[in-house]
C-alpha cells in the first residue's frame, strides 16, 4: 500500500521545467510507479528496493545514504521530502536543501502531525529566512520553505540544524567475542544505531547452543544485517563463507566498516531482502524488521521468509528472531517444511526453519 502522504508529494514532482529532487525513504515504496520520468526530475533514496523501482520506471535515481555531495550549490528549484522517522536524517536533508536550492527555491516537507512535521516546518522556515507554516490537508500536513537567505560557509556550523554529524560513521560500542573486543560502527538514522538489540543477542546465544559450540555451519547469510551485529558475533565460528545483505545504505556502509575493523572477510551486498542473491547457505541468521515506514507490515516479513526458503540449503537451517506478538510461525509455513520455536525469553522468540532433507 502506497503511503497516503504521497498524494501531497506527487503534484510537486510533476512541475514542468523545474529542476526537482525527490528525497525518498522507505515510505516511498511503490510510489515511483505513479511518476513519469522527465529530464528535470532526479531522485535520491537510501533504500535499495525503492532505487530498483525508480530505475525500472525510467527515473534518474541514485542509491546512497543521502549523499548530497554530488549536487552543486544552488542548482535546484525544488526539493520534495516526506519526512523520515529519525530527526538526524530530517535535519541532514533540510541543511543540504539550503545549500543546493537556488534563491527562491522551495523545500516541500510532507508528513503527519506525529511525525514532527510542524516542528520541522518551523525549523526550516527559520533556516531559510521565511516562515513556513505546516498546512493541514485531511490527516496530513505540507510545508513550503522558500529560500530567502544564502548559507555563509564560514558560520555554517552555528547556523545549521543539529544533524548529529550525520554523514560520519562512528564507534558506538564494542562486542566481546572470545575475550576479543570488536568495535561496532554505526550512525544516527540507522535502526538501533547506538544499542545492541536484545533479540539479536538471544538469536546468537540460541544458535551457539544448537550448534554445540563446535559444529558450526560452513556458510552463513546475515539477512538484513544492519550494522553487522550477528555476523560479528560469529567471528569465533569455524565458518568459511560469510555473506551479509541489507536494504539500507547506512547499514551497508556501517557493516562494512565494522567487519573491516574486526578483520573479518564478509561479502556485503545491497539487496531487497536477499531477492537478488543466487548462492545458497548452510545457515541464515535473521532479525527482520517488522515495519515499513511508520507502519507494521507483515508483507515485509513474508518477503524475508520467502527468500530465506529459497536461499537455505536442503540440509540447512534458518534462524529467525522476532517479538512474541509476531506470528512468524504461521507466516513461515508456506516456505518451510518444519517450523519450530526453539527459544523464548518472554519478549522475543527464536524460530528454527528447515526443509525436508
Amino acid at each position: 500500500m502506497i503511503d497516503p502522504c504521497f498524494n501531497l508529494v506527487l503534484p510537486h514532482l510533476q512541475t514542468p521545467d523545474a529542476d526537482t529532487l525527490w528525497v525518498a525513504d522507505e515510505n516511498a515504496l511503490g510510489a515511483a510507479q505513479a511518476l513519469t520520468a522527465r529530464s528535470h526530475l532526479q531522485c535520491i533514496t537510501n533504500r535499495y528496493d525503492i532505487y530498483q523501482e525508480m530505475r525500472a520506471t525510467g527515473l534518474a535515481a541514485s542509491f546512497s545514504d543521502y549523499d548530497f555531495s554530488t549536487i552543486d550549490d544552488e542548482s535546484l528549484d525544488c526539493i520534495v521530502y516526506r519526512v523520515s522517522k529519525e530527526r538526524a536524517v530530517v535535519h541532514h536533508v533540510i541543511n543540504n536543501a539550503l545549500r543546493t536550492l537556488r534563491p527562491e527555491g522551495k523545500l516541500v516537507l510532507v508528513g503527519e502531525k506525529n511525525d514532527g512535521i510542524k516542528g520541522y516546518a518551523d525549523k526550516a522556515g527559520k533556516l531559510f529566512g521565511m516562515k513556513a507554516p505546516a498546512k493541514k490537508t485531511g490527516l496530513f500536513y505540507t510545508a513550503n520553505a522558500v529560500k530567502k537567505v544564502r548559507l555563509e560557509k564560514e558560520n555554517s556550523e552555528d547556523y545549521l540544524l543539529d544533524d548529529k554529524n550525520y554523514t560520519s560513521l562512528r564507534p558506538t560500542g564494542t562486542l566481546t567475542v572470545n575475550s576479543e573486543a570488536l568495535e561496532i560502527y554505526s550512525k544516527p538514522g540507522q535502526f538501533g544505531w547506538n544499542k545492541q538489540d536484545q533479540g539479536s543477542e538471544l538469536l546468537i546465544k540460541t544458535a551457539e547452543q544448537l550448534f554445540g559450540n563446535t559444529k558450526f555451519p560452513e556458510s552463513i547469510l546475515d539477512l538484513g544485517c544492519g550494522y553487522g551485529y550477528l555476523s560479528l558475533s560469529t567471528k569465533n565460528w569455524n565458518t568459511s563463507v560469510r555473506a551479509a545483505t541489507d536494504n539500507n545504505a547506512a547499514a551497508i556502509a556501517s557493516s562494512k566498516m565494522s567487519f573491516a575493523s574486526a578483520k573479518m572477510n564478509v561479502s556485503v551486498t545491497a539487496d531487497d531482502c536477499g531477492t537478488n542473491i543466487l548462492d545458497t547457505f548452510d545457515c541464515i541468521l535473521c532479525n527482520p524488521p517488522f515495519h515499513q515506514g511508520f507502519n507494521n507490515d507483515s508483507e515485509l516479513t513474508k518477503k524475508f521468509l520467502k527468500n530465506a526458503g529459497r536461499l537455505i540449503k536442503k540440509s540447512g537451517i534458518a534462524l529467525f528472531v522476532v517479538n512474541q506478538f509476531i506470528s512468524l510461525e504461521v507466516l513461515a509455513k508456506p516456505y518451510f517444511s518444519t517450523v519450530k520455536v526453539v527459544e523464548s525469553d518472554g519478549q522475543f522468540k527464536v524460530i528454527a526453519l528447515t526443509h525436508d532433507s
